[in-house]
């Protein structure tokens, strides 16, 4: 190539390189934007949502398109994020339909957070509200005749949105002795929130099943898993399941339906399966639209003596002992002593506790365990040592295994010599050797069997070693048979045994046969009985013995009405009768007033209907009774800490009775009460006859203004106006024809009756 050839190159090359330089960049491809209908796991959503998509990809979502169609994008591992490529997304695929504007999106079950359900139909918890107020509980029993004796038992009880006061003891009058004991004073704060309790006074200290508890004057923390009654301590189930299609979803425990529900399409979850104190069977069963349905059988084994994961249960105590309890009302011991027991589940398997207590003389502290081997049954073991005075070891192993149809409990537990608690400070020797076996089979036709051998060797009393066989069976027909037998194998002497028939019929009514025969004396015993109604009413008991050939004949009366429970006995024995009375209830302090009413449990309510009297109150749709002449009732014995149901029936009001609501929802404080008020007003009203100045009725829609209230109604047919607020003189105001014209009227409310129609009255004009 010459010389000049490759120059005019070189700048032909140049040349080109510079105008491509020049070139602009092509644009980027835009993106196309979508709106879909979208399609999730073949379910329409109804929902339109917008997508992006570029022509070298595929489509792109933004974020706020999973939390519409009710998607985790946490999940998606997207969260954080505007947009992302469903292509990215493992788990996750789709079908575009251009024609249709659709997309149909196919999620895997990881991807979708499972729909949760209860296996429990447990009453919902509620915040606790409590009305300040005091009531005293009495129970007072009289023996008539040569020796006549009375005994009041009481409780008299203080609360307030701070805690309970309670005291209680007994008052014993007789010829030969008068006297008061005092049982027990403390008070007692709760706290929902926390699960914690503090008592200060008179306590019974923590214990578990290898210690002892006993009773002590100081204060005591502790948690209360009894303040969340809807919480689930022991470790419960969870089953896990996916639906096509929506779906109805039905569990059955030991082939009884607990949960009924649907189900969408997708996966779920049912937690807090109950119902279960064992080895036990669970079912789950799906159904679809077209009936179709796919069944699966899981074994399940619940022990509710265990914690479930993550919870912890404390006591703590510190105080001085109590001595002579029910006979003693202030005796306590001169030096502290101080309590702690603690459970912890650090697994669904496996409950870890641990115990300590310390005195005059005395330090004892142990741990223990509960291990559940899957569907084998729970293991349960602990060890103890004690010091100071008294030197020694506690150990003891245990399993249990239940199941529907068999049971087994082993437990055994040694003691060395010198081991000792606070109980053994206080004169109360610990059981030095004891073993138990328990079996029990469930028989076909509603039978079962039992068999338990015990073994006790305790300082100070003889040995024993006790077996007993136990047999029971459902007849049919409401009757029910049952007979043991037992024997010491320590004393020839202690043995014996034990028959019983016993049915139930209507009306409340029952009837028990039993026989029995220990150490040579034969007792035969026949009761004849009706129960009292929960609403109240009268029942009645009689009772036939012989023993050895003594008779003893009893009858009893019984009514329970609103203020309490009244019982007559007579008895008669060896020639002699005897006559006795219990009379029980409760008086409370609330609402400015003193109530009477029956015996008050852990919570309670005092409905009022605003002075009207004979009003039925119900608890959970059962008439409990009716709002006295002052129109009060008290119902007693609500769950704390749950929302508890309670109505008026409005049929019984008067026609001019006027109520805003007839039930409300109670939550009650534990042993405090909730006033539940039920405003009755009266109307004040009355059906009004208007007329023109010409004496015909008004025309039906004529607006009339009620004076003295500044309320306004129509007019109905034939000239009639319901007004209501009327006042002794009256006065209304309308327009007929165009002209203003006012009608005056009386109104007499002591007279005038339920609603009353008054009138006619004629319109008189006015300038």
């Amino acid at each position: 190539m010459g010389c000049r050839q490759f120059w005019v190159l070189l700048l032909t090359w140049l040349v080109m390189c510079g105008a491509l330089a020049q070139t602009p960049p092509s644009p980027p491809p835009q993106e196309e934007e979508l709106f879909l209908e979208v399609i999730l796991n073949g379910e329409a959503t109804g929902l339109i949502l917008r997508f992006t998509r570029g022509k070298p990809s595929g489509l792109r979502s933004s974020v706020q398109n999973l939390r519409d169609l009710e998607l985790d994008p946490k999940l998606f591992a997207v969260d954080g994020q505007q947009e992302f490529d469903l292509d990215s997304v493992k788990g996750l695929s789709y079908t575009y339909d251009p024609a249709r504007q659709s997309i149909a999106l196919r999620i895997d079950d990881a991807l979708r957070a499972p729909v949760a359900l209860s296996g429990r139909t447990q009453r919902r918890a509620g915040v606790a509200t409590v009305t300040p107020g005091a009531l005293l509980n009495y129970d007072a029993f009289t023996v008539f005749g040569k020796d006549r004796s009375t005994s009041v038992a009481n409780e008299l009880r203080y609360f307030n949105s701070s805690g309970v006061l309670t005291s209680t003891g007994i008052l014993n009058y007789s010829s030969q002795l008068r006297q008061y004991i005092r049982f027990d004073t403390a008070w007692v704060h709760s706290d929902p929130e926390t699960l914690e309790t503090w008592q200060v006074g008179d306590l019974i200290s923590s214990s578990l099943t290898w210690t002892r508890s006993l009773r002590m004057g100081g204060v005591q923390w502790k948690r209360s898993f009894d303040l969340r009654p809807d919480l689930l301590t022991f470790p419960s189930a969870a089953l896990s399941g996916s639906a096509v299609v929506p779906s109805a979803v039905s569990l059955y425990i030991n082939g009884v339906r607990q949960v009924e529900s649907s189900v969408p399409s997708g996966p779920f979850i049912i937690n807090q399966v109950a119902g279960i104190n064992g080895a036990g069977q669970a079912t789950l069963v799906t159904r679809d639209a077209s009936g179709r349905a796919i069944s699966t059988t899981l074994p399940l084994y619940v022990d509710t003596r265990m914690l479930a994961a993550g919870l912890t249960d404390y006591s703590v105590e510190l105080g001085a002992l109590r001595r002579r309890y029910t006979t003693a009302s202030f005796d306590y011991a001169q030096t502290p002593a101080v309590s702690a027991s603690l459970r912890r589940g650090l697994s669904d398997s496996f409950t870890l506790e641990a115990h300590g207590e310390g005195g005059k003389g005395v330090l004892n502290g142990g741990a223990g365990m509960l291990w559940r081997l899957g569907q084998a049954g729970v293991v349960s073991a602990s060890l103890a040592g004690s010091g100071g005075t008294g030197r020694g070891a506690q150990a003891s192993l245990g399993y249990q295994y239940l199941s529907p149809r068999f049971g087994v409990d082993l437990q055994t537990q040694r003691a060395s010599v010198n081991y000792s608690d606070l109980g053994t400070a206080e004169g109360s020797p610990v059981v030095r050797a004891s073993d138990r076996i328990n079996v029990n089979l469930s028989l076909f036709g509603g039978q079962g069997l039992g068999l338990s051998l015990i073994s006790v060797r305790t300082p100070l009393q003889p040995p024993a070693r006790v077996a007993a066989l136990s047999y029971s069976a459902t007849l049919g027909m409401g009757l029910y048979f049952s007979a043991s037998a037992f024997r010491d194998f320590r004393d020839e002497k202690s043995r014996g045994v034990f028959f019983s028939l016993s049915g139930t019929f209507g009306e409340r009514v029952s009837a028990t046969v039993s026989r029995s025969r220990q150490q040579d004396v034969q007792t035969t015993t026949m009761t004849l009985s009706r129960s009292v109604s929960y609403g109240g009413g009268f029942g009645w008991a009689l009772q036939s013995v012989n023993n050895n050939g003594t008779s003893l004949r009893q009858a009893q009366g019984t009514y329970l009405g609103n203020y309490g429970q009244v019982t007559a006995y007579t008895q008669q024995t060896g020639g002699q009768r005897t006559t006795s009375t219990d009379v029980a209830g409760a008086l409370v302090f609330m609402d400015g007033g003193v109530h009477a009413a029956r015996q008050v449990g852990a919570g309670f309510a005092l409905v009022s209907t605003d002075g009207v009297g004979g009003v039925p109150v119900l608890q959970e749709n059962q008439v409990i009774g009716k709002t006295s002449g002052s129109g009060y009732l008290l119902v007693p014995n609500l769950n704390p800490y749950l929302q508890n149901q309670v109505n008026i029936d409005t049929s019984s009001l008067p026609l001019d009775a006027r109520i805003i609501s007839s039930g409300q929802s109670v939550v009650p404080a534990r042993a405090s009460g909730v006033l539940v008020r039920f405003p009755v007003e009266k109307y004040a009203a009355a059906s009004v006859i208007l007329q023109g100045a010409d004496g015909k009725p008004l025309a039906a829609g004529t607006t009339v203004l009620h004076v003295e209230s500044g309320e306004s109604t129509v007019v109905g047919y034939d000239g009639v106006a319901f007004i209501d607020h009327l006042q002794a003189l009256n006065h209304v105001r309308l327009n007929v024809e165009g002209k203003p014209c006012v009608i005056e009227f009386r109104y007499d409310a002591a007279n005038a009756g339920a609603l009353p129609t008054l009138g006619p009255f004629s319109c008189q004009g006015v300038q």
